[in-house]
């Protein structure tokens, strides 16, 4: 890992790891997205329609890389919900085959969704261990979210 030299040993921000399994197909290209510690996801917005299109996580430094795509059909939906002050992800259930077909985040304050279509054929919960938020997500895409696993 690339620290930068200028901050002091005890102020470099911490890296999430990886957590629990990978959920969903094997196509699309490799991602990792997450937020550096202090900062938190703040904002959550989601592209769908029959599948996951597409999900992008904001911070309070701002806006990090989208995963997946914008929408795939014209009538695609975006949705967006906001975490309060007191409010972090703590996990997701999917719904998936090839892709990820459904997906509603879960937070110490309650969940948001379902998002997307009518479910895949395998349905599974993600959770980070007690007392952990999850920072950002890591898997494969290209147009939709093909896969997802935790970042805590």
């Amino acid at each position: 890992m690339l620290r930068n030299k200028s901050l002091n040993p005890a102020e470099q921000p911490e890296v999430p790891e990886e957590y629990g399994e990978v959920f969903g197909g094997t196509g699309g290209v490799p991602y990792q997205v997450f937020a550096y510690a202090p900062n938190r996801i703040t904002r959550v917005t989601v592209w769908h329609r029959q599948f996951v299109d597409g999900i992008q996580f904001e911070t309070e430094a701002g806006v990090l890389p989208r995963i997946g795509g914008m929408g795939k059909h014209r009538d695609v939906r975006q949705e967006t919900f906001e975490l309060g002050p007191d409010e972090f992800l703590t996990g997701v259930t999917v719904e998936y085959w090839n892709y990820i077909d459904r997906i509603t985040f879960h937070t110490n304050k309650g969940s948001h969704g379902p998002f997307g279509g009518e479910g895949g054929h395998v349905t599974r919960t993600l959770h980070a261990p007690p007392g952990r938020a999850v920072r950002g997500f890591k898997g494969r895409h290209w147009e939709l979210v093909d896969s997802i696993q935790l970042m805590i």
